[in-house]
């Protein structure tokens, strides 16, 4: 089911990433003055509110579920699901003993669970939807990447080191491509969410946020 909206709310779609990241990034650093890195919980909830909105306003006649349908069969995109969303167990498997505390752990798969649903809705359905009807779609994949990519140092790294680190470009430009050709390839958001939730657990998120754990130099 193709992206049916008016032309001006396919434009604001294809606008509004540098708004969200911006609207992110004095989030970050205001909330940061004050509760330093534990900002990002405020920082979360803006950018998921600001996610949903853009969802709910230029989704046109596309409804949340038809993201979300049934995928199509392809053993390439599962494949690709599971090899990069279980790559970075790697991290936790080195690192799980930097989990000391209740709260921590509760916040980190909570953040798992719930960030992956908000993100892929935005970043490879609204915006893929809306940018391959007037772009090819490897162009569309790329404008969906460049500004996910950006939107992690520019907001997250307003306190998070690990968010600024350049390991966190390579990773975020592979999985912008792997997530947005599953999206392709399989017609449903399904997989994608399914790797997503795979790495928001392996490379520790909440840690990552507050800082208890920083990547090596």
């Amino acid at each position: 089911m193709t992206l049916e909206i008016s032309k001006m709310k396919r434009i604001a779609v294809l606008l509004s990433p540098p708004l969200i990241i911006i609207i992110g990034y004095v989030t970050a650093t205001f909330f940061s003055s004050f509760l330093d890195e534990w900002a990002w919980i405020p920082l979360a909830l803006v950018y998921w509110t600001s996610l949903t909105l853009c969802i709910v306003n230029f989704k046109g006649d596309k409804r949340v579920k038809d993201w979300l349908e049934k995928s199509k069969p392809s053993k390439l995109s599962i494949s690709l699901a599971l090899i990069f969303g279980l790559f970075p167990m790697s991290v936790l498997m080195m690192n799980y003993h930097l989990f000391d505390s209740a709260l921590i752990i509760v916040l980190w798969i909570a953040f798992a669970l719930v960030n992956p649903w908000f993100e892929e809705l935005y970043w490879r359905g609204l915006l893929l939807d809306a940018a391959v009807e007037w772009l090819p779609k490897w162009i569309s994949v790329g404008y969906s990447t460049l500004f996910f990519i950006l939107s992690h140092p520019l907001m997250w790294g307003v306190f998070s080191i690990a968010n600024s680190h350049y390991h966190v470009f390579i990773t975020l430009f592979l999985l912008g491509i792997v997530w947005s050709v599953i999206y392709y390839k399989t017609g449903s958001l399904r997989w994608a969410i399914f790797s997503h939730f795979l790495v928001n657990i392996g490379i520790m998120t909440v840690p990552v946020f507050l800082n208890i754990y920083v990547p090596p130099i």
